[in-house]
């Protein structure tokens, strides 16, 4: 009988306990579940805009190598505007600056590199834009300019892009008749392996010129 009791006592407590906490305890569930279902659908969204970003990727280089620059550049400013923070994006805009500068729209090249340089935070893709800034302010002509853009940088800021920043350096000294200076920034980038044919071709036609270059009455 005792045990009876304690049976039916134990009971009403739960009863009582569940009618004083079940609020809470169904909230909590509903909360637990819904951050669940939070989570799967940001997954999936995820996945579905990777997909969607890598999909019109894939179309942006295959319009580009079918040489149809005006579509490919409208592609590069779509992934652009719908998958802004991704990589597709970041590279989608190097891409449209590529496009650009291969069309002759140097200033436009220009702004597409000089904007992201200044928003992107990830250094291999700022040493990216920044070289291919230098080349495009060499295009326009303006050679000093794309050196104050390089010079500045320490050897440990160039880390493994330190033989192209050389060689391009060695390019815009070529371009302002600093022929010294050209000769030790391509010698510069050989030693840091960027050994290449054209490269040692830029080698030896400056030194031809050197050679052929009367020098200075006295």
């Amino acid at each position: 009988m005792e045990d009876y009791i304690s049976e039916e006592q134990r009971v009403e407590a739960l009863k009582q306990w569940w009618k004083a906490n079940s609020a809470s305890v169904i909230w909590g569930l509903a909360l637990g579940f819904s951050v669940l279902a939070g989570w799967n659908l940001w997954q999936s969204t995820q996945q579905r805009k990777a997909e969607g970003a890598s999909g019109l990727y894939e179309q942006l280089i295959k319009t580009a190598e079918a040489k149809q620059t005006e579509p490919a550049i409208k592609l590069s400013e779509r992934i652009i505007e719908q998958y802004q923070g991704t990589a597709y994006a970041t590279y989608a805009t190097l891409y449209s600056a590529k496009l650009k500068a291969e069309a002759n729209d140097l200033a436009g090249a220009k702004k597409t590199l000089s904007d992201l340089l200044a928003a992107s935070k990830d250094e291999d893709i700022k040493h990216l834009a920044r070289l291919r800034l230098g080349v495009v302010l060499s295009a326009l002509g303006d050679n000093e300019a794309a050196l104050k853009l390089l010079e500045p940088l320490k050897p440990r800021d160039m880390g493994k892009y330190e033989g192209l920043y050389e060689e391009l350096k060695g390019d815009l000294y070529t371009a302002l008749d600093r022929t010294s200076e050209a000769q030790i920034a391509y010698e510069l980038a050989k030693e840091k392996g960027e050994a290449a044919p054209l490269l040692d071709m830029k080698i030896n036609n400056l030194a031809v010129d050197s050679a052929s270059t009367p020098a200075p009455a006295p």
